[in-house]
């Protein structure tokens, strides 16, 4: 039989404030997680609430997850896990029926995500592999075009020299009087 917890319990055995399970549990509820709650809406809370905000736990310690990802995560993890749920009354029996329809719906869906993320990824990698041969290839065009130009400025340099010289034999030619020259 399962054990339903308060709000103040679950506090207790988690180490947290009533603040953070509040955020916790409509963030989770949020990615389609559902809580049991009384005829006055207040939520109470099933041993596998417990392993779910524990697992939440976990990864929003982890480097780098966020509130949404770590929610993301845990719904994963539920789906994969397939959590079982043992009812605690026939008037709970079916909210747990639901819940873990919810469970599979939300997995369902967090895969399909998944696999839309990992095509994306999939598609990003071969644009950037196309994009570094692309760049290669520029670069070698550019490569190819600096030794042009480095090989025309040798080529105007040496043009340079042969015309400050030729200039300069014309000069001094002029400079010689004609009948210095027999």
């Amino acid at each position: 039989m399962t054990k339903i917890y308060s709000p103040g319990e679950v506090q207790e055995r988690l180490g947290m404030d009533s603040n953070t399970l509040r955020k916790y549990a409509t963030l989770l509820e949020g990615h389609g997680y559902l809580i049991q709650r009384n005829h006055r809406g207040h939520r109470s809370y099933a041993d596998h609430d417990l392993i779910t905000l524990r697992k939440l736990i976990e990864f929003i310690k982890q480097e780098g997850m966020t509130l949404e990802l770590s929610a993301q995560a845990v719904m994963t993890w539920i789906s994969e896990e397939n959590i079982q749920v043992s009812p605690v009354e026939e008037e709970t029996d079916q909210s747990e029926s639901d819940h873990r329809v919810a469970h599979d719906r939300n997995g369902d869906e967090l895969l399909e995500r998944m696999e839309h993320l990992e095509q994306i990824n999939q598609d990003l990698i071969k644009l950037l592999k196309e994009k570094a041969v692309r760049e290669a290839y520029l670069e070698e065009k550019i490569n190819q075009i600096l030794k042009k130009v480095e090989h025309t400025e040798e080529l105007l340099e040496g043009s340079n020299r042969m015309f400050e010289e030729t200039r300069n034999q014309i000069a001094a030619t002029r400079q010689q009087k004609w009948w210095k020259f027999w």
